[in-house]
């Protein structure tokens, strides 16, 4: 097989400005697009593409936020955004700090439930539209090959859909094409986030949002793949509560009837499968709760100990632990071959 591959960025078709409470910010920051690049393998004799891999990079714009309000000044991390002028420049701590202390703060919390915090915040919004977008972009291989590789704005499979028929058409073409998904980290989140969101108006029937995220239907029968995720950290922040009593002394509640709904009929079928390493520090599993909402697939959690140094009973190297499954063969063993889930 011959192989190409094309890197290009996602055009969201809209600029953003970083608030802090009702103010912008005068610390003027701008927050660069994700990346796709696609590689396509094509098949010698009959130019045919035999295997497409897609790769979604959402660092960019999310280390350009971490490191102007965070890291500049804490870490004294080297970058443009570091050297932004303003009113308030920014003078990295220069006092002594132990080698463990620095370890742990820089690689864990600056470069680790930073990321977290940014996901859960607005600036979250743009990287689960980027996401959205990557997925489109596919979409768009996929029902119309070639279409999206001209166009300069913003991706909208909805320019497709004029009937009810053609809706129809196109999301049985996304259900049936050969897909798989392959995320980690926070990656496995956003993906996971963006399924829950279509599933969400979907139910609500919200056309208008159906349309744009009809990509979605990629995931339809398929299997998610997730090599680390922070899913169950993350819907801590996501949780509700509801004052059982009437009326309520503690007026920031809401009543349980305000924010009740019957759970949506599931049609989704996506299977998502969690590779934990138990040492992951920033690694969990995959809550059940999650199927209580009828609006996700099966969740498959399956331990796997990655390659790292250890010592025995006292540590295992928490890094090696989140970032080594690619070189797990358990991992790419059932990846590639898949593995048989037994019925209960």
């Amino acid at each position: 097989m011959e192989g190409a591959t094309n890197h290009d960025v996602i055009k969201r078709g809209y600029d953003v400005t970083v608030f802090d409470g009702p103010q912008p910010l005068n610390s003027k920051i701008k927050i660069p697009p994700s990346q796709l690049t696609t590689s396509t393998w094509t098949d010698k004799e009959t130019k045919a593409a035999r295997i497409v891999f897609y790769e979604v990079l959402w660092a960019p714009p999310r280390d350009v936020v971490k490191n102007r309000f965070l890291a500049c000044f804490e870490s004294g991390v080297k970058a443009d955004e570091c050297e932004a002028p303003g009113p308030n420049p920014i003078r990295p701590n220069t006092d002594y700090q132990g080698v463990l202390n620095r370890f742990a703060k820089n690689r864990l919390l600056v470069g680790g439930f930073a990321d977290a915090s940014i996901v859960l915040s607005n600036i979250g919004d743009v990287l689960r539209d980027d996401v959205s977008l990557a997925m489109c972009e596919i979409a768009l291989d996929v029902v119309a090959p070639g279409s999206n590789r001209e166009r300069t704005g913003r991706c909208d499979i909805k320019a497709l859909i004029h009937t009810d028929e053609e809706a129809r058409a196109i999301n049985a073409k996304l259900s049936s094409a050969p897909f798989v998904a392959i995320t980690h980290s926070l990656g496995s989140f956003l993906l996971l986030d963006g399924q829950i969101r279509f599933a969400v108006k979907r139910a609500e029937k919200d056309e208008d949002v159906v349309r744009e995220m009809a990509a979605f239907y990629l995931l339809d029968n398929k299997t998610v793949f997730m090599r680390a995720n922070q899913v169950a950290l993350l819907h801590l922040a996501r949780l509700q509560v509801a004052c059982d009593d009437a009326p309520c002394p503690n007026r920031l509640l809401p009543k349980v009837e305000d924010i009740w709904s019957a759970p949506a009929e599931l049609s989704q079928m996506t299977t998502y499968v969690a590779f934990n390493d138990h040492n992951d520090i920033l690694g969990f599993e995959l809550p059940p709760y999650l199927m209580e909402r009828g609006i996700v697939g099966t969740l498959v959690n399956v331990s796997v100990r990655n390659p790292g140094w250890w010592v025995p009973v006292l540590l295992k190297d928490p890094l090696a632990s989140h970032l080594s499954s690619d070189r797990n063969a358990a991992v790419i063993e059932g990846i590639v071959e898949g593995f048989d889930l037994p019925r209960e």
